[in-house]
């Protein structure tokens, strides 16, 4: 497997190569009056001979250099194209599917897409809102719309804890709970068996924060749901099993988000595997993929890897990809090129594994009427026309070819001095050796606190001392990373990979003195203290090594000061080195740390 997708980016990068060479043939071959540039009558281009393929041409580039004419050369992206036609020997193209469906968006749905998911109206709470009452009006609609257009449908959702009627499986012993399920299953699936590609049969079920335990025991990683409080953990393996009975020729998904967390991941693929070795019908994993333009590439390469060791297909099943910060009145030009420079990375790495990948699914079509309208992340705007997001997605290696900068960032070095300090969140004289590092890179559109860190190390630890300014201090927040608190990320190995290792560890502590972790290492050994300073507050905090370091060692570091408003919601982050705000699940933008003595 890892042979062949070293051999498929290859191939991506082959091409581009090739484009690279096209392109510079012709400056070569052309003389200035030739070079085909923006401005000139685009017509007379298509019947000129040395028009090149979407490139135009004007006088304006007589007497420029050659590195001047290459950016004047700008690709003429097609007025008329279909998304799902651009990857019919890959996978479907699907979006979500709404009462709009049937009018006013009826056209772009059409043109681009092959696939549908009912955004909302299959959901528990619309299907079964009473007991034994099922409604089937609007997925009847749903499904007449399929068939009139040839279009598949994929079942959105039988078994989930939100969206679901709060009689089901909630207060009532186990063998009616179990009866709920299943009638509930059996219905609905029933009632379009034959009709459905695919099920989503349970929803979002593994908790957030979790990894899986030394003995593999996925079942330690569920969320408490009303369906696992009522049944237990076999709720799983029970749902998917009616859901076979109900729609034996449908394809059955577990769908989660987050699946590109390495963490999650491995849970899910021990519960597939799980449900393998049982007997357990299951066909499909669904990663949700609601990034942002900060997320990794590599992170969801690793769960695409993972996955397909199991011999199941993949689907991305809620595709948008968000751009933080997003003033109210759209994305500047700048953002919205980064944002297509993210569609880009993605589908040429979900080509590469199209082998596995059933279809992509995108979560809305239009910024304005997404869930996630505030961050813009659908492929169209309001009047239906293709943002930048479109074409990077139609032509993934050409769009990165002419907007992507590749320009590699030295990551900032911190030092670290060898001494032992005694952790009290008071500053001791052996602080006075070590080096105060700024911890003022606003992420965040606001900009709010920040502060300093010193570093210092030993045989078995890395310590770290804060001084942070902030004049108004809250925890009110139950999310920890929404208090007011300094966090640590260190990668002992400096792997710089797109996940977590055991290795890699993200240790936070609020302004109380309360700690909180990521994922791996385990946290046996660290200690932390604060206290409040007039303008702010100091913490103080020893992590533990996996193993005795040396001097002139460098380890993956990074620094991160959370600033929560009045209302207790982070309203800014400041860092070391990682201009993202992923240094949660990847280690690869985060800084260095030298350890001298």
């Amino acid at each position: 497997m890892k042979i062949m997708r070293f051999f498929k980016l290859k191939r991506s990068l082959v091409f581009l190569f090739i484009i690279s060479l096209f392109v510079a043939t012709i400056l070569t071959a052309c003389g200035n009056d030739d070079i085909p540039t923006e401005g000139s009558n685009k017509e007379e281009q298509r019947q000129d001979d040395n028009s090149v393929g979407g490139l135009e041409d004007d006088d304006s580039t007589q007497g420029l250099t050659d590195e001047e004419e290459v950016d004047k050369m700008e690709y003429e992206w097609p007025e008329d194209f279909s998304l799902f036609e651009a990857y019919e020997d890959d996978f479907l193209i699907g979006t979500i599917y709404t009462d709009a469906a049937r009018s006013s968006d009826k056209d772009l749905i059409l043109k681009h897409f092959n696939v549908i998911t009912p955004e909302n109206l299959m959901k528990p709470q619309y299907m079964q809102p009473k007991e034994g009452e099922f409604n089937y009006k609007e997925s009847d609609q749903m499904i007449g719309f399929a068939e009139e257009n040839e279009t598949p449908v994929i079942g959105h959702t039988l078994a989930w804890h939100q969206q679901s009627a709060r009689w089901m499986g909630a207060n009532v012993g186990r063998d009616e709970a179990i009866g709920q399920l299943k009638s509930h299953i059996m219905n609905v699936a029933g009632n379009y068996k034959g009709k459905i590609l695919a099920w989503d049969v349970v929803n979002e079920a593994i908790n957030d924060g979790v990894s899986l335990p030394d003995d593999g025991d996925w079942t330690k990683c569920l969320r408490q749901t009303q369906w696992y409080n009522s049944i237990g953990p076999d709720y799983l393996a029970m749902a998917f099993t009616f859901a076979r009975e109900a729609d034996p020729d449908a394809k059955l998904y577990y769908n989660d988000y987050n699946l590109n967390n390495k963490s999650k991941a491995d849970i899910v693929y021990a519960m597939v595997k799980d449900f393998q070795e049982q007997g357990i019908p299951i066909d499909g994993i669904g990663m949700q993929g609601h990034y942002n333009v900060d997320t990794s590439v590599g992170t969801v390469e690793y769960s695409l890897n993972r996955f397909s060791e199991l011999g199941v297909e993949v689907s991305i099943t809620e595709l948008d990809i968000g751009v933080n910060g997003a003033a109210p009145t759209g994305l500047t030009k700048e953002q919205e090129i980064a944002q297509a420079n993210k569609y880009a990375e993605l589908f040429i790495l979900l080509k590469d594994y199209s082998d596995i990948i059933e279809r992509v699914t995108f979560w809305g079509y239009t910024d304005h009427k997404s869930w996630r309208s505030d961050s813009f992340p659908c492929l169209f705007n309001k009047d239906n026309s293709p943002k930048e997001a479109a074409y990077a997605v139609l032509e993934p290696e050409i769009y990165l070819f002419l907007n992507k900068t590749d320009t590699v960032i030295e990551p900032g070095l911190a030092k670290a001095k060898y001494g032992t300090p005694t952790i009290d969140a008071e500053i001791d004289d052996i602080w006075n050796s070590a080096e105060a590092v700024n911890v003022d890179k606003a992420i965040t559109a606001w900009e709010g606190a920040e502060g300093t860190v010193k570093l210092l190390w030993d045989e078995k630890y890395v310590y770290a001392l804060f001084e942070v300014t902030d004049s108004l201090l809250n925890k009110n927040s139950p999310n920890a990373y929404e208090q007011d608190s300094v966090e640590i990320f260190l990668d002992q190995y400096n792997d710089k990979t797109a996940y977590y290792d055991i290795d890699d560890g993200q240790y936070r502590v609020n302004y109380e003195g309360i700690s909180s972790f990521g994922d791996k290492p385990d946290t046996p050994g660290f200690t932390a203290k604060a206290k409040k300073t007039g303008d702010g507050y100091i913490v103080e905090m020893a992590i533990p090594l996996l193993e005795e370091p040396k001097e002139g060692v460098v380890m993956g570091f990074d620094a991160q000061v959370n600033d929560s408003n009045e209302f207790g919601m982070r309203q800014s982050i400041a860092k070391f080195n990682d201009p993202t705000d992923n240094s949660w699940q990847s280690t690869e933008l985060w800084g260095e740390l030298l350890l001298e003595k």
